[in-house]
């Protein structure tokens, strides 16, 4: 016999209502806080924020706070008043530099799409993830798309990978500690004594591989692109199916993609 759930109390949802709503208010009042410091008003004092965005002063200096543990503002300890903080030029790096990480290498990868058929990734490190910024489709049919894009674990992708090759054993177990290897196909690496034995393999030859690791029927290659101070900053992975890619494929198609990679971080000031 079914049962019947009972309806949730209105008392119940008017407070997750309530919830919701104040967290998105707490939000919005952070962010017009933050566009209160201008170039003529770099430095602002509680009272005058208050004044400015009708707040009281009590929680003008909550969001203050809050703001300053994550270094978005600083308090001058002689005046009491606050301007932003390097947080916040931190953010205005990581958005221009993939402005300009994008720029420089969007012709490369649109030639080896062009001339390999197949679908091109540049993919930058987010965590223990590889997240999409750009993406070429390949003229050979069919193009598999992947059910991770924008946003794939690094164990089981080439583009993520690769991203790690500058780093040494240590830190690569550090990078992916809390990750849980999950199986997704039968060829998924499951455990962190293989990764490293094949991140050996991938740190030597200078590219990484997905042997449909991640989706049945699906070969990636992935290699690092460097920036002006010698850093992996991006990768580019190239997709297809595994009916185009047998051994030979896949080597050449890391040949032509250590090629693009090395264009694309000329461009963007790699040290030769």
């Amino acid at each position: 016999m079914s049962t019947r759930r009972s309806p949730e109390p209105a008392s119940d949802k008017s407070a997750l209502k309530k919830n919701e709503t104040s967290g998105t208010q707490a939000i919005d009042r952070a962010l017009a806080l933050l566009f209160c410091f201008t170039h003529e008003q770099p430095e602002r004092r509680i009272m005058d924020i208050s004044s400015e965005l009708g707040l009281h002063k009590s929680t003008v200096y909550r969001l203050l706070q809050a703001l300053a543990a994550k270094g978005l503002v600083r308090q001058n300890a002689v005046t009491g008043a606050y301007r932003l903080g390097a947080s916040v030029l931190d953010l205005a790096a990581r958005f221009v530099g993939s402005l300009d990480l994008r720029n420089a290498a969007r012709p490369h990868i649109e030639q080896l799409a062009r001339e390999e058929g197949e679908s091109v990734n540049l993919s930058i490190l987010d965590g223990s993830d590889a997240v999409l910024i750009d993406r070429i489709v390949g003229t050979t049919t069919p193009q598999l798309v992947s059910r991770f894009a924008p946003r794939i674990p690094i164990y089981c992708s080439a583009a993520g990978k690769s991203l790690l090759l500058d780093l040494d054993e240590d830190a690569v177990r550090a990078l992916l500690a809390d990750e849980t290897f999950r199986k997704l196909t039968p060829h998924t690496i499951t455990d962190m004594k293989t990764f490293l034995q094949r991140f050996r393999v991938w740190k030597r030859q200078g590219w990484a591989y997905n042997d449909e690791e991640s989706e049945v029927g699906l070969r990636t290659v992935g290699v690092p692109i460097h920036g002006h101070d010698g850093l992996i900053v991006a990768s580019i992975s190239v997709s297809a199916p595994t009916f185009r890619m047998g051994d030979a494929r896949v080597k050449a198609l890391a040949r032509a993609t250590l090629r693009a990679a090395r264009a694309a971080s000329e461009a963007m000031g790699a040290p030769g």
